[in-house]
């Protein structure tokens, strides 16, 4: 007893616990917010959220790399004080640019008449969709600083007030009333997370206009630019071109699919939150080995247990359909995606590996490359084969095989390991791993009866017995010291 007292204590004073235990609880709230949401808006308000949710993604993804860079830059510089607050300063200036880009854009739109998202009645939520698309580039990069300096705390709250804003907007309102709340409830929480930060700011915060800085943001910027918006514009396009070839009601269905998914790995998100400014750190500097060595590691952790969640959610999902029967349809649809989503996690570490290592520019022509792809594919099954909604996310999976094999393949080479066909499938889609994954995949595509993927599950657990009680030792190592992340 004394052991597990002494545990829990440390746990409770471990700050890396505490915002992770913050991080469950706000995901497990957004589950709820998806669930909700999805039942007191109906299939056709909740695809007309969705339209307006992807233009607020397409806003936040569209910022030309400045947050990246800024992380980038100031992770490895960080003891140059200096430097980090005119890097900062300047950075600033160029969010206030891209901040007058979106007004002019979307004035044109109202001039024109573009037609944005017609039968969703896009033009109602346009102002507002301003508002928070600029707030949010501001949030972005402010939310970078303070990762880098260990400000966990307003971290957690920033990402904790939009969805608890949502929840008591759930509990308020129905219908349309309920659609104009949720909009409303992300401009107060990105205009508090807003103004928290500008108050507890750890440096100084001055825009200056300096030309040799802004190139020199601009030029890593755009790299990690095109790379990061190539790679989230892949899953993005796929809802795009949803939206656009399928009714209201089917995008709905959609939406509500890919929020439960996604909310299956959020968890997961909040380690690689934490640990990426310091891995960045540790593999620019460190030898090819010592980067081998770590790059197993926490790759073992993060890529098996998001398989696992994975297969686990996909097994139950049924039992969760009995208390939804009004989404039915969703039933293939959110498999499809879960399996989709968990497939690019397959990647982790080595594209962080390739920015510390200056290798930008080659991230963003594979993921650009990738989004030219996913672009074709999904147009392929959409307008060539015509398969339903539920089945249109294949195109994303057949993309992010490649794409994920490319960065593989990329990584391993930047460390002078073998890059042989054979070596880097064995390393990016270990046969502990892929076997369950391609199991369930079939299983799915052919429609197998659900208490099937009972058997993907088992063979997980025994292909992974040996890697799941290594992760044991790794949240012991967690609870017990605040500092693991420190690598």
């Amino acid at each position: 007893m004394s052991k597990i007292r002494n545990l829990v204590q440390k746990a409770a004073g471990n700050g890396v616990l505490q915002y992770i235990f913050s991080r469950y609880a706000t995901y497990f709230v957004q589950f709820i917010n998806s669930l909700f949401i999805a039942v007191f808006l109906g299939p056709y308000y909740l695809g007309i959220w969705g339209f307006i949710s992807l233009i607020i993604q397409y806003l936040t993804q569209l910022n030309l790399g400045i947050p990246h860079s800024v992380n980038a830059l100031v992770s490895v510089h960080k003891n140059k004080e200096w430097y980090v607050e005119k890097i900062i300063g300047a950075s600033l200036t160029m969010l206030f640019g891209l901040s007058i880009l979106i007004i002019l854009f979307f004035g044109a739109n109202e001039v024109f008449n573009f037609d944005i998202g017609g039968k969703y009645n896009f033009s109602l939520y346009v102002p507002l969709v301003i508002v928070i698309g600029i707030f949010g580039h501001f949030n972005s990069l402010f939310s970078n600083i303070f990762r880098i300096y260990g400000r966990i705390t307003e971290i957690a709250i920033n990402q904790s007030i939009l969805p608890f804003l949502m929840l008591i907007a759930i509990f308020i309102f129905r219908g349309n009333d309920l659609l104009w709340a949720l909009v409303c409830a992300n401009l107060f929480a990105f205009a508090f997370s807003m103004g928290m930060y500008l108050i507890k700011m750890p440096v100084d915060l001055k825009p200056i206009f300096a030309t040799r800085l802004i190139k020199i943001i601009q030029i890593k910027g755009w790299h990690l630019f095109v790379y990061n918006t190539s790679f989230y514009l892949i899953i993005i396009s796929t809802k795009s071109f949803i939206s656009a070839y399928y009714t209201v009601e089917e995008f709905g269905y959609f939406t509500f699919a890919f929020s439960l998914a996604h909310a299956v790995l959020m968890l997961l998100e909040s380690f690689s939150f934490l640990v990426y400014p310091k891995l960045l750190n540790r593999l620019a500097f460190s030898t090819a080995e010592k980067i081998t060595s770590l790059l197993k590691i926490i790759r073992d952790v993060y890529i098996t247990t998001s398989h696992l969640l994975i297969h686990l959610a996909i097994f139950v999902f049924p039992i969760f359909l009995m208390f939804f029967p009004q989404y039915e349809l969703t039933s293939k649809s959110f498999k499809l995606i879960a399996l989709t989503v968990v497939l690019y996690t397959n990647s982790f570490g080595y594209t962080g590996l390739l920015i510390a290592k200056g290798e930008e520019k080659k991230l963003g022509y594979v993921s650009l490359f990738a989004l030219g792809i996913n672009t074709l594919s999904a147009l392929f099954v959409i307008k060539i084969l015509h398969v339903p909604f539920s089945s249109a996310i294949i195109a994303t999976t057949a993309t992010y095989m490649i794409y994920i094999y490319i960065l593989g393949y990329l990584g391993r080479k930047t460390i002078g390991s073998d890059t042989s066909v054979r070596m880097v499938l064995k390393d990016i889609y270990p046969m502990r791993l892929i076997i369950p994954f391609s199991l369930s995949l079939s299983f799915i595509i052919f429609s197998f009866p659900a208490f099937l993927l009972v058997v993907p599950l088992a063979l997980f657990l025994v292909l992974n017995c040996k890697v799941l009680k290594n992760l044991r030792q790794i949240t012991l190592s967690i609870v017990n010291n605040s500092k693991v992340f420190n690598i």
